[in-house]
């Protein structure tokens, strides 16, 4: 007997399945950034090399995956993106593990510590692979999956992705203060182990529970290959000049289809053509009644080489600037995008700064999950504000609760333990980076002694400097305007764009976003040192008063006025 496709049995092994991975990514994405610090703890260069070249990475292969996604089953792309992830992240652990435990022998087999940098390679590799191959995982349950599975009805589609999303605040919450605490009071090593055995052992279970789901919905068996073709004429037509217009792109593709399917009747051609005609180009991808190749040989040799997807992906990114800047709200997506060119948030750049300045796992693990509560308070209150004061007043009040708090990272800067703080306490900075480095260099001391870092773990919040109490204030206030910002931009561009154009908009939007963030990065490779973070620091909160500039310029042009009218 078929199980209903939204019966509480398939529902439970979708949301266990999504929490297992939710629980995997947060850990790693949180002990990764202390790893990273640990084996060069006085420099952040190999952090913000990670950073970029994950950032490249996504933003170059992201529509190569979803391509080999798109022309693979259903049940073997996610068995495959799960264990390839799952596995490369426990790779990774088992690396991290042998640096921590022979480094001193490693620093000494080759000239200028050659096997020592080579390790540090393979860990950034296995790192941007093992999220290659999330994202991977990400299109196919969260962007595929949960259609069929909901029925492609729009309401049940909305209620599992909000579930999706709460599941993500909460393991976002839990996930890191577990791995904090059991990095403080056992150790670095144990944590990777612990990481790497999640994946390893959630692998199984995720295996079973994706199989269960896969048997449970009839609608996962079967995937339609035209739309796979549909997709690669269009993307031969972003070579020719675009009209943006649903209509003339329709049309482009029925005369396609009429070239490329000779051996059709005249009757199976008439349906083709009038289901490419129902159904949006923005939606084509909720279509997945099976229906006959039309694809050529010459199409796909092309469209098959990587040279030419790449290529592709060039051209969309300048048919979707075209189309990007032509709306009003692309002066609020600037104002998001600019939001990403920041240190000044929980990344890996925040986190391996403030570890090399003496804050334990522990505390980074406790102050993580309140930035997440901020997080839940924000999605929470977004429907209320929006409700009372309207839309665009609310992103207003989000970006100036976001400026207003993060001037506090600015002021911290001058305070003692500081970039620009006293000579003195810029000194005891750099001893706690000596100390972090000593600590897992001898990893063995002897009985009668105790290092420096087992003392500021024993003072826990009284070990740190009033630099770093300050700066995490103004950060963690700071989060529930960045995610109020983002959820009102975002329902804006639902708003604003065409139908036809979403997908193609949203995607030039993303990029945007993940541009921004790779530069971040690279400022960060050239101040490279944990005493120096007071200057990228600056320069991110120029570009956060920047975005609200953006913001407000937006404003007055839709409202007519920059002052929130109506919010007191």
């Amino acid at each position: 007997m078929i199980v209903n496709s939204l019966s509480r049995r398939n529902k439970i092994c979708v949301y266990l399945s999504h929490f297992f991975t939710t629980v995997g990514a947060r850990m790693w994405w949180f002990g990764i950034g202390l790893f990273i610090i640990e084996v060069t703890p006085d420099s952040l260069q190999l952090t913000a090399i990670y950073g970029f070249s994950n950032g490249g990475a996504l933003l170059l292969l992201s529509t190569l995956v979803g391509d080999i996604i798109d022309r693979t089953a259903r049940l073997k792309a996610a068995r495959i993106a799960l264990f390839l992830n799952n596995f490369g992240i426990a790779l990774c652990c088992v690396v991290v593990i042998f640096v921590f435990t022979f480094r001193p022998e490693i620093e000494t087999k080759l000239p200028e510590q050659g096997l020592l940098k080579l390790c540090f390679t393979l860990i950034v590799i296995l790192m941007i692979f093992s999220n290659v191959c999330n994202l991977g995982r990400t299109l196919v349950m969260e962007r595929d999956w949960i259609v069929e599975i909901c029925n492609r009805k729009t309401d049940n589609i909305a209620t599992m992705s909000a579930t999706f999303r709460f599941i993500d605040l909460c393991t976002n919450a839990f996930a890191p203060l577990l791995t904090g605490q059991l990095m403080t009071y056992a150790s670095s090593m144990y944590g990777a182990v612990f990481i790497g055995s999640w994946n390893i052992c959630a692998f199984f279970i995720e295996y079973w529970l994706i199989g269960m789901v896969y048997r449970m919905n009839p609608a996962l068996h079967s995937k339609d290959s035209t739309i796979y073709e549909l997709e690669v004429i269009q993307n031969e037509e972003l070579m020719k000049p675009s009209t943006g217009h649903l209509e003339k792109e329709t049309s482009t593709t029925e005369k396609q289809l009429k070239e490329n399917e000779t051996s059709t009747s005249g009757k199976q051609l008439k349906e083709n053509e009038n289901s490419v005609e129902s159904v949006p180009i923005a939606d084509q991808n909720m279509n997945k009644s099976p229906q006959k190749s039309v694809k050529s040989p010459e199409s796909n040799k092309q469209v098959s080489s990587f040279v030419g997807k790449l290529f592709f992906s060039f051209i969309a990114l300048y048919r979707g600037w075209r189309h990007y800047i032509q709306y009003k709200v692309a002066v609020a997506g600037l104002a998001l995008a600019f939001l990403y060119f920041t240190v000044l948030g929980f990344d890996n750049i925040t986190i391996g700064y403030a570890y090399s300045q003496g804050m334990t796992e522990s505390i980074l693990g406790i102050i993580n999950a309140i930035s997440a509560c901020f997080g839940i308070i924000a999605s929470v209150a977004y429907p209320f504000l929006r409700k009372r004061v309207g839309l665009v007043n609310t992103g207003l009040i989000g970006l100036t609760c976001q400026i207003s708090c993060l001037a506090l990272c600015v002021v911290s800067l001058w305070l003692p333990g500081g970039t620009f703080g006293p000579a003195s306490d810029v000194q005891m900075s750099r001893v706690n980076v000596s100390c972090t480095t000593q600590l897992y260099i001898n990893t063995t001391l002897p009985t009668n002694e105790t290092s420096c870092f087992d003392t500021i773990a024993d003072k826990g919040f009284a070990g740190m400097s009033t630099s770093l109490i300050v700066l995490f204030s103004g950060i963690l206030g700071a989060r529930f305007g960045v995610w109020t910002a983002d959820l009102v931009i975002t329902q804006l561009f639902l708003e604003s764009v065409d139908e036809s154009e979403r997908g193609l908009v949203n995607g030039f939007q993303s990029s945007l976003n993940k541009l921004m963030d790779m530069l971040k990065f690279v400022i960060v490779m050239f101040i490279s040192d944990p005493a120096m973070f007071g200057y990228p620091a600056i320069v991110s909160y120029c570009f956060i008063c920047s975005a609200w500039l953006l913001y407000a310029v937006y404003k007055k042009r839709t409202t007519g006025n920059i002052l929130c009218k109506g919010c007191l």
